[in-house]
């Protein structure tokens, strides 16, 4: 009989726990809050189950380690240790150290280091296992040290995902363990079906480990299985000892249908989503026989079928790509759920009382955008508590409760996905940041510069008021960073702030990252896409509606603004483009709440264009955010609409 490769498994175990952390920590910091002491049963749970896992998949340092926190979480479980702040500081290190841990074994380095061991003996003295606990007279070893335990599991306990020899390898971690098979239910080899248990096990476990911590080990399975624990009886023959079980079953381990990306992560996927994936490609197969019929024997008489065949084709593919495009979208709840621990941390450290507010965790984007905008977040929400936020003096001497607000809210507009960070701290500092620009060399004069301008001067490399150097961050200090990761991912940032009201940091980023609706546009010999959610209106405009003005600029009124005008023909250097205003059309696009027109030869038409890195095949060109390959074959740009903005906003101040 082959032995099993446990390491196949090993991924979805690191995601199940990772994921058994996640609600570990939203647990414990609900607990910190007053929470319902029904939390520190799922803390058990998932612990137990980490436990487990860690044990089932060879990792016995991991194991050992979750041992001490199940320990001491048992006690409190039970009502011997009442929930204090200083059991979930060290319960909320412990999820640290567990996820340290979980990374060094997805490299294959060493589990346990100095921080873990440390770690290890704080929470076995907190479990007061340096003498040992007795919790009910019931509970107490016998005399002689030590249980018989007879274990039989039912048929069907192997079909609910549970492991008899896992178990097996808890109770060998306790003492030491003598295991007896009993083989009495074995049916004759034609008989035997591998996916029920037809064994049972006699035990002999030895040391100073009470009843309790021997009925643990069979919570999960009391109700499938028959179980019996006595004190070791000084008559009763010991079995020989074997050593502890080689795992050989892993039914059950993956509990869910969770489809692999790549080796990085994966998405879990609904079975519904998979059967509509399904009965798509099988519309495809009967769209492709119907126009294989025309392959060699084309008759121009069913020309009409063989478009209703193309139209059938067009509209399968469109729901296929909807339907793949759908398996990639996650909530961005996965992202939130980060900031409730960073939150009270830091809020701690700084001394300063924040109240965190999450809306719209259920709004779904694409995984990869998802898994780029974490570290963004996590710049600007420590911005806003360090240097956002007042402490609770200062806010008392503003006329403002002593608790700030920090909101984290979510939302779809349009085709895009908008994040807002804001609080309701100091705001900006105008005076401060307009004098150390002029210090930089940012600004010539301060004199007329608005609100807006001085916001983005934050967003430049480098820039920071902060007097002191902290080991969090300034407000400015990074801000670059935090910018041209956004716009990496074809997004934008932005800023809004009142004075002694807060601040506010808009992020819009696309649904997407793959496809996208766009307008093809002629620019001399070149073909360009501009993104259909960022077009407001094209027009034709005669040659005097365009006004120029000092230093070569163009405007002209729309809707009774004045806005400039960007020739892409010489942004972008493009040869053979029309000169003339009127011979072109100007396309009005949006971004970031400013407005401009862009002007064109023509247009082509609207199509979806499946984006591709120009960074990755060429390099970063300001003003573009990616290509797309057309169906002659031929590369068409795609613009970059706030990033042209940005760049007419540039050199418009100098």
């Amino acid at each position: 009989m082959s032995s099993v490769n446990i390491a196949q498994f090993h991924k979805v175990f690191f995601e199940e726990s990772l994921e058994g952390l996640d609600a570990m920590e939203a647990a414990l910091l609900a607990l910190d809050d007053g929470g319902d002491a029904e939390l520190v049963h799922s803390i058990f749970r998932a612990a137990h189950s980490i436990k487990g896992g860690a044990a089932t998949f060879g990792f016995p340092e991991m194991a050992a380690f979750t041992h001490e926190a199940e320990s001491l979480l048992d006690q409190v479980r039970d009502g011997r240790r009442a929930i204090d702040k200083p059991i979930v500081e060290l319960m909320l290190r412990t999820v640290d150290c567990l996820r340290g841990m979980f990374e060094r074994a997805q490299s294959g380095q060493p589990l346990a280091d100095a921080g873990s061991e440390s770690l290890k003996q704080q929470l076995s003295a907190a479990a007061g296992h340096a003498t040992p606990v007795v919790a009910k007279a019931s509970a107490k070893p016998a005399a002689s040290g030590g249980w018989i335990i007879q274990f039989r599991p039912h048929a069907g306990m192997l079909a609910g995902g549970n492991d008899p020899l896992r178990l097996l390898r808890e109770l060998a971690a306790l003492g030491e363990l003598a295991v007896e098979a009993q083989l009495d239910r074995l049916p004759a080899l034609d008989a035997l079906d591998p996916a029920e248990c037809h064994l049972g096990w006699r035990m002999q476990l030895t040391g100073a480990v009470s009843r309790e911590a021997i009925a643990t080990v069979f919570e999960w399975v009391e109700d499938e299985c028959d179980l019996s624990i006595e004190p070791l009886a000084a008559v009763a023959p010991p079995p020989a000892p074997v050593a502890a079980p080689a795992p050989a079953s892993t039914a059950g381990v993956a509990r869910s249908a969770t489809a692999s990306s790549n080796d990085a992560g994966s998405v879990r996927v609904g079975i519904d989503k998979i059967d509509g994936l399904i009965d798509l490609v099988g519309e495809l197969v009967i769209t492709q026989a119907m126009l294989d019929q025309f392959r060699e024997d084309f008759d121009p008489s069913r020309l009409a079928l063989l478009q209703q065949g193309l139209a059938h084709l067009a509209r399968h593919t469109r729901s296929l790509q909807e339907s793949v495009m759908g398996i990639r979208m996650l909530p961005i709840g996965s992202v939130f759920n980060r900031f409730p621990r960073l939150v009270r941390d830091l809020s701690q450290k700084l001394g300063k009382q924040v109240k965190l507010e999450l809306v719209g965790e259920h709004t779904e984007l694409d995984k990869t955008v998802l898994e780029k905008i974490g570290d963004p977040l996590v710049h600007l929400v420590r911005n806003a508590i360090d240097h956002g936020l007042e402490t609770p003096d200062k806010r008392r001497a503003a006329g403002k409760g002593d608790m700030g607000t920090l909101r984290l809210e979510a939302f779809h507009r349009g085709g895009s996905i908008v994040v807002e960070i804001v609080d309701d701290g100091a705001g900006l500092n105008r005076e401060a940041i307009v004098a150390k620009a002029l210090q930089k060399g940012l600004l010539k004069s301060a004199e007329g510069i608005s609100d807006e301008a001085v916001g983005e001067l934050i967003f430049q490399p480098g820039f920071s008021t902060a007097a002191v150097t902290t080991d969090l961050s300034g407000r400015g200090v990074g801000m670059d960073v935090v910018r041209r990761n956004v716009v990496d991912l074809g997004g934008n940032v932005s800023i809004q702030s009142r004075p002694g009201k807060g601040t506010t940091f808009t992020i819009t980023l696309p649904l997407t990252l793959a496809i996208i609706d766009g307008l093809r546009a002629a620019v001399g010999e070149e073909c360009y896409i501009v993104p259909l959610v960022s077009i407001v209106e094209s027009i034709q405009l005669p040659a005097d509606a365009v006004r120029s003005i000092t230093g070569g600029g163009e405007l002209f009124r729309f809707r009774g603004e004045y806005l400039p005008i960007v020739r892409l023909h010489q942004q972008f250097g493009c040869a053979n483009a029309r000169p003339n205003i009127e011979d072109g059309l100007v396309i009005v696009v949006e971004a970031d709440g400013s407005q401009v027109g862009l002007f064109v030869d023509e247009l082509i038409g609207q199509q979806q264009a499946v984006v591709k890195s120009l960074e990755a095949n060429y390099r970063r060109v300001e003003g573009i955010s990616g290509a797309t390959i057309l169906a002659d074959g031929s590369v068409a740009l795609i613009i970059d609409i706030a990033g042209l903005i940005r760049l007419q906003a540039r050199r418009k101040a100098a």
